[in-house]
Parts: C-alpha cells; sequence; structure tokens
C-alpha cells in the first residue's frame, strides 16, 4: 500500500502562522451576524480560513512523497551455452530431453515463488522465453561473458542463483574458474566424456605478415585419438585447389607436426585451408580442417620519429609503432645534424617540432617539401607560431604559459579506423595530461579522434585530431604526455593493447593515404571474424587533394567462389561508409568507382573474414571445469538426471524476497488536484453567499 506524505522546505511551525492568518481573516469578515444563520456563517467563516490557510501554506514549499514498496522476489538465471559444441556432440535426443527437463525445472520454480529468467551467448538468442526454441549455433564459448552478463543484467532483481547449462567447453575470454560473479553458479553437465576415435587439426603456425619472393612457412599440428600407425593424407588448399599434398603415418604418442613452404611472388592476401582426409569410423569430419589467413606485403613503412630533445614519449612511441610488423621506424634525437632520409620515409612523427628554440626546423622542411605526412606531437617547448602557419588541422590562438589537466575521450563519430570494444572503458581510465591553455580552432575537413574531459566535464574541445587534406595529410596530439597512458594501461592490464593500436592506427592512415589517389575505399580493418559487421569508409579528393563530400560511389564486391554483388552508397561528412555485415569466411576483393568534378575515379582492396572454427576443436566435454565452478560456489555438479536434486537443493537454500521502497518527491504547485481543491473552496463560499442572499 503506498504511503502519502506531505512534507515542506521550511520548518512545521509555520503551520501555526497560516492557521492564525486564516481564522483572523475569516473572523474579521464573518465577525458581523450578516443575513445568515450562525451555523451558516460559522461554515462560510471556516471555508475561508481553510482556503487563506492552504494559500499561505503555499509559502512554505510544500511538496509529497510517496513512498511505494514493492516485494522483488529471488531470481534464478538458466544461462545456457547454446554453443554450437553443444549442439555438434550432444546427442540430439538426450539435448531435447534436457531442455524440457530444464523447462519443467523453470516452471516447478515459478510456482514456488521464485523467478526464473533465461540468458543464453548470443543476446538474440536471449529473448526466447522457451528453452527447446533455442539454437545452439553460437561460434565460440565464452563463459566467463554469460555468467558476468547474467550477473550484471539480473543484479537489481535479487539475483540469488545462477544455472549454468554447459558441457564446458571454454574457448574465448578469462577461465570462469578464476572468477566471482554475483550469486553462487550451479553447473548442469551437458556432452559426452568419454574420448572419441577423432583425428583433430588443432592449431596452424604461421606469421600473419610474409614478404613478397621469399620463402614462409606453415605449421599444422595434428592430434589424434585411437587411430596410431594409420596413415592420413594432409592437404594445403588454396580457393578448393589442392597446391601441396603430404602422406603421414599417425604416432603412437597422439601428437604430429608437418609443415608446408609456400612463395608468392606478389602481394596479396591469402586464404589457405589444410585438411586431413578423413578415416573410416571417425567420430565427426568437422575438426578434419583449419584456415590460414596471412598477407603477403611487398616491404615494411619507413616511419621517422624524430623530437627535439630526449623525452619519455619517445619510447612510448617507439614501443607501440614496433608492435606492427608492417612498420620500419627509425629514431633521431636532437640536436639534429643536416637531416639525411635513410630511406624515402611514408610518414613522420615529430615531437615537438617545430621547437621554441628552432631545434629540428631544416628537418620539418625537409620533410615538408618531400609531403611526408606528419604526426604532430605539441607539448610545452613547441613553437607554435611556427606550428599555426603549418595548418595541420589545428591551431592554438592566445596560446598561454598555463595548462589544462585533461583526460581523453574516444570520439565515437570518427569511423577511418575501427576500435575495439573495449578502447571507450580502457581510454576513460587514462590519467590526465597537460594541454597548452589558449584557444584551439579546429581548421577545415579536419576531425576529431580524441576530444578534452576537464575533471568530470565532458567537453568538444580536440586532444587528438586528423587531417586528409593537402599537400600531405596530418594528425596532431596536443600533449606531450601520452607515455603516462601507456604506462598506465601497461600496469593495470599487464598489457598497452589499447594505447599501442591507436598509436599505430593513426601512423597507418597517415601513412598509407601518401598516393595522393583521388579515391580510396577502405575497410575499416584488414581482417573480420565471421560474428563481426563488416563495413567499408571511402574518402573523395579534388584536384588539390581537398576531401569533397556528396558523391556516389558505386562497388562491387568479389567472393573467392567469383560470385559478385553490387553496392552503391553516399560519401558523407561523419557518415557510415559502407555497411556489409556479417559475411561468410575468405578473401573478399572490391572494386569502388565515383564520379568527381566531371570524371570517373576508380580503386579497388581486399579484405579477410575469418572462421576460427573453435566449436569443432574438441569433441570432449570438459566437467572439471564445471566441477571446479560448483566447488569455488559451495554448490554441486549436477546431470540432466538430477535435476530434481537441483531443484530440492534450489529451494533449500531458502532465498529472501527483497522489500523495496521506492519513493517519488513532487511540488506541490506542480500538482492539479491542490488547485483543484483551491478551486473547490472559493467556488462553495460564493455559492452558499449567493444562495443565502448576499455576496
Amino acid at each position: 500500500m503506498p504511503s502519502f506524505q506531505i512534507h515542506t522546505v521550511y520548518s512545521p511551525w509555520y503551520l501555526l502562522l497560516c492557521a492564525a492568518v486564516g481564522i483572523a481573516l475569516a473572523w474579521f469578515l464573518y465577525r458581523k451576524h450578516g443575513p445568515w444563520p450562525t451555523g451558516l456563517r460559522w461554515l462560510l467563516a471556516t471555508l475561508r480560513a481553510l482556503l487563506v490557510f492552504l494559500v499561505c501554506f503555499l509559502l512554505l514549499e510544500p511538496y509529497t512523497r510517496i513512498i511505494k514498496q514493492e516485494e522483488v522476489k529471488p531470481t534464478v538465471v538458466l544461462a545456457v551455452d547454446n554453443s554450437q559444441s553443444v549442439g555438434l556432440f550432444t546427442p540430439k535426443p538426450q539435448l531435447d530431453q534436457s531442455l524440457k527437463q530444464l523447462e519443467e525445472l523453470a516452471e516447478n520454480l515459478r510456482e514456488k515463488g521464485l523467478t526464473v529468467e533465461i540468458k543464453a551467448l548470443q543476446a538474440q538468442d536471449s529473448a526466447e522465453s522457451r528453452l527447446t526454441a533455442l539454437t545452439f549455433n553460437a561460434p565460440a564459448t565464452n563463459l566467463h561473458q554469460l555468467l558476468e552478463t547474467s550477473t550484471r543484467d539480473f543484479t537489481d532483481q535479487n539475483l540469488s542463483a545462477l544455472v549454468l547449462v554447459s558441457d564446458g567447453i571454454h574457448n574465448l575470454g578469462p577461465t570462469p574458474t578464476f572468477q566471482t560473479y554475483g550469486a553462487a553458479v550451479y553447473p548442469v553437465a551437458l556432452g559426452d566424456t568419454i574420448p572419441k576415435r577423432d583425428i583433430v587439426v588443432e592449431e596452424l603456425q604461421y606469421n600473419k605478415i610474409n614478404y613478397s619472393g621469399t620463402t614462409f612457412p606453415v605449421i599444422a599440428k595434428i592430434s589424434h585419438n585411437g587411430f596410431a600407425g594409420a596413415p592420413v593424407t594432409v592437404s594445403l588448399n588454396e580457393g578448393g585447389k589442392t597446391i601441396q599434398r603430404k602422406t603421414l603415418t599417425l604416432l603412437r604418442s597422439g601428437n604430429l607436426e608437418t609443415t608446408f613452404q609456400l612463395s608468392v611472388p606478389q602481394p596479396a592476401k591469402k586464404h589457405y585451408e589444410v585438411t586431413v582426409q578423413p578415416l573410416a569410423q571417425e567420430f565427426t569430419r568437422l575438426n578434419n580442417q583449419r584456415h590460414a589467413y596471412l598477407e603477403v606485403v611487398k616491404g615494411k613503412l619507413n616511419i621517422l620519429l624524430a623530437a627535439a630533445a630526449p623525452h619519455p614519449d619517445i619510447k612510448a612511441l617507439r614501443s607501440a609503432l614496433l608492435t606492427n610488423p608492417l612498420l620500419n621506424v627509425e629514431v633521431v634525437l636532437g640536436p639534429f645534424q643536416s637531416p639525411r632520409f635513410s630511406a624515402p620515409y611514408d610518414a613522420a612523427v615529430l615531437h615537438q617540432i617545430p621547437n621554441a628554440s628552432g631545434t629540428g626546423t631544416d628537418w620539418l622542411r625537409r620533410l615538408r617539401s618531400a609531403n611526408v605526412p606528419t604526426f604532430y606531437i605539441l607539448g610545452s617547448q613547441t613553437d607554435f607560431t611556427a606550428f599555426n602557419n603549418l595548418q595541420a588541422g589545428v591551431v592554438l590562438r592566445n596560446p598561454s604559459s598555463q595548462y589544462d589537466e585533461v583526460q581523453p575521450l574516444l570520439n565515437p563519430s570518427f569511423r577511418r579506423f575501427s576500435s575495439e570494444p573495449i578502447a571507450q572503458p580502457r581510454i576513460r581510465t587514462w590519467p590526465p595530461v597537460p594541454v597548452t591553455f589558449g584557444e584551439w580552432t579546429l581548421g577545415g575537413a579536419t576531425e576529431v579522434i580524441l576530444h578534452q574531459q576537464v575533471g568530470t566535464v565532458r567537453t568538444t574541445k580536440p586532444l587528438l585530431v586528423y587531417k586528409a587534406s593537402a599537400p600531405a595529410p596530418s594528425a596532431v596530439l596536443l600533449t606531450d604526455g601520452s607515455w603516462q597512458w601507456r604506462l598506465t594501461e601497461a600496469a593495470e592490464h599487464n598489457n598497452a593493447q589499447i594505447y599501442d593500436e591507436l598509436m599505430t592506427h593513426v601512423v597507418q592512415l597517415l601513412a598509407n593515404r601518401r598516393n595522393q589517389k583521388r579515391l580510396h575505399v577502405y575497410p575499416v580493418k584488414d581482417e573480420f571474424s565471421i560474428t563481426e559487421a563488416v563495413a567499408l569508409q571511402a574518402d573523395v579528393f579534388n584536384a588539390v587533394q581537398e576531401e569533397i563530400f556528396g558523391q556516389t560511389i558505386a562497388l562491387t564486391l568479389t567472393r573467392e567462389d567469383g560470385k559478385q554483388t553490387q553496392h552503391r552508397f553516399r560519401h558523407e561528412q561523419g557518415g557510415e561508409g559502407l555497411p556489409l555485415g556479417s559475411l561468410p569466411a575468405g578473401v573478399y576483393r572490391y572494386s569502388a568507382s565515383t564520379n568527381a568534378e566531371g570524371q570517373t575515379y576508380t580503386d579497388n582492396g581486399e579484405f579477410v573474414v575469418q572462421e576460427q572454427n573453435l566449436e569443432a576443436l574438441q569433441a570432449t566435454a570438459d566437467h572439471e571445469l564445471l566441477r571446479q565452478l560448483a566447488q569455488r560456489s559451495e554448490t554441486s555438479l549436477y546431470y540432466p538426471a538430477q535435476l530434481d536434486r537441483l531443484q530440492q537443493d534450489l529451494l533449500k537454500a531458502d532465498f529472501k524476497t527483497l522489500l523495496r521502497s521506492n519513493e517519488e518527491e513532487k511540488d506541490l504547485l506542480e500538482q492539479p488536484w491542490f488547485y483543484l481543491l483551491l478551486l473547490g473552496l472559493a467556488c462553495s463560499e460564493w455559492a452558499l453567499r449567493r444562495f443565502f442572499g448576499s455576496l
């Protein structure tokens, strides 16, 4: 039953003063007898006193408080591992029977007053209200994520138990046995733990980046159970054709390794498949192949990292750039001699150049005359007057000797390269860094990658920007404290993945634009998985390499089997490009064309969609992992035949119903019923005076 209360901002003792004012005014008006009987006069005086009292009461700023109490029943979440391995290696009749029994368990728990929810590996499957309607097609098993999202989604609903229905095969994310969740975990084991006669291509080892004209290996690791001494044929295929084949004898140890040597004359993205020919009585053929996706390149990109003086940023940037095997980084520190290019540079990173002392001016002049794309990092020693004249994409007007301490904030509208899902929360934890105080102004066609956050205030001020226009692309980082970001991320997460990827992507974005094509169409990342949405972006430039917008781009996408699809999209500033959604595994090639300034321009490229095939690698259920989960939660491991015992244990746990109170406060002046009450009192007094002969 809701509780209704009226409170005032000021002391309730003022109510006596309001009452006194109402009584005094009523006495003054009705102190004489008038034409009314005594009883009516008292009624009229009361109405007037009450009306005046309520009007004065408004001066105390009254508000109402409604307190509602609700019971929140204990919630039991059925966290179902609907991965491919469960559907592949659990006999269908047994799986169907287990799901029916779990539905009966859920219904019985609901009848006992518990709330039962269903959670699956994939978000769209969690919407199913019946377990028998689930499809077991998730391409990977992340049991930690399943339990963590179940905890997060139902914590405010009195989460009491997590019933994990799984075969225990875990192949993605942190191991759940070392994690803590918001409720006890009750594992239900599916699948079969008896080893099957099977041959498995466990792993392919290869370099993802290789160079044209050289020989490189692809190593296949093969395991088996029950086929010792049997000969098998292992083949390396590309595009449905066998390019190498070997006949091997399976060893008694159960493990075997073989190497294929390859050579590709031209740069390209390659997709190979290693296949073991199935043998008779083999349990499944699904794990007899693995895929290798690699890139053959002409050579590395030459990157110059030049600084006016030694600085912690230099080591952080060099370490970040060297995580990409496609980048060859040369470090040059001031004071400089006459600039000598050991090789043509594809991009340059200039730290506090132009410098207030003039250090590095010759290098800057040489780089700009060669139209080398440049990444400027500003700091306390930057010559801002000289920097403003570079028109690098951002200008500082009225620079000050003071600094703002700002944190980075990732701009979700920047689409020239994609970021990992963990990027945004990690970047928010990076420490504040100094940025010179002043009026920062963006130039034309400049895009913001990172915004500034000052304290808790999110601003639109830039922190890291990119400009694609002529004479050469440029990027600018407004602080010389980014080394703290890498140090903090490495300390908190044992790696600096997001910092390294951010700096590498910026440099690659600059280096890959040096060809000054009028049309450039590119994927937001070079490799996608079959579960990821593929997207392409585009740049269109005019004759002086200034980016222009509004063109319609026609694109032909070609699969490995030769099948083509046609697409069209508009090139808009800040647009989403061409979303292609999830695609089957393979190497895709595309050709694009558009009309700009009366001429037709074309571009082409390729990208890879990878199929990991993780779920077919292990046909034997891992009930030991489920048993460890149960021990950590001080529960038991249950099998489908023991669901009655699971129900008894859940009911014995005597989960408590929570009593939750919700308060709603609202200003009395905002409530119409109060005005109707005042109007009713005034109208009643007026009507009585009118009816009995005097106003």
